[in-house]
């Protein structure tokens, strides 16, 4: 008996933490007027982007459509996010690929992160190393 109520505990502790958070890769077509005049302003050069629609949700969107002249393509994979009590931390993977017109690879990509609170901290990590945001803004 005493066994089963651990295992309870347990599995109410355990699902008490869960996160406060969704997220998924979505459409540029499928968000608000605020986001999509953002987006807009921003997708002529390459970057980090963040935009924080008031306490509902976070968008991230990452940008390396345009390619140098005899570099290779930027692409980005391996999108995850965590938090640790009042942090988000966001996780993504840019990599690199000389055919340019592969279009299985997203160059281009916009994340809801669907928040249930406020975060004092956002902390974003490329390939596993803290980096930064080119632009961050919001209403």
């Amino acid at each position: 008996m005493k066994k089963r109520l651990l295992l309870i505990g347990i599995i109410l502790v355990v699902t008490g933490c869960s996160s406060s958070f969704t997220f998924s890769e979505i459409n540029a077509e499928s968000v608000n007027n605020n986001v999509q005049e953002f987006i807009s302003n921003i997708e002529v050069e390459n970057g980090i982007y963040l935009y924080l629609d008031g306490k509902k949700a976070a968008y991230i969107f990452l940008n390396g459509i345009y390619v140098a002249q005899g570099s290779d393509a930027i692409y980005f994979s391996g999108f995850n996010v965590n938090s640790q009590r009042d942090t988000l931390n966001i996780f993504f993977n840019q990599e690199y690929d000389s055919d340019y017109s592969n279009a299985n690879l997203n160059y281009q990509v916009l994340y809801e992160i669907k928040t249930g609170k406020v975060y004092d901290s956002i902390n974003i990590f490329c390939n596993g190393k803290p980096t930064s945001f080119d632009i961050i803004a919001g209403n």
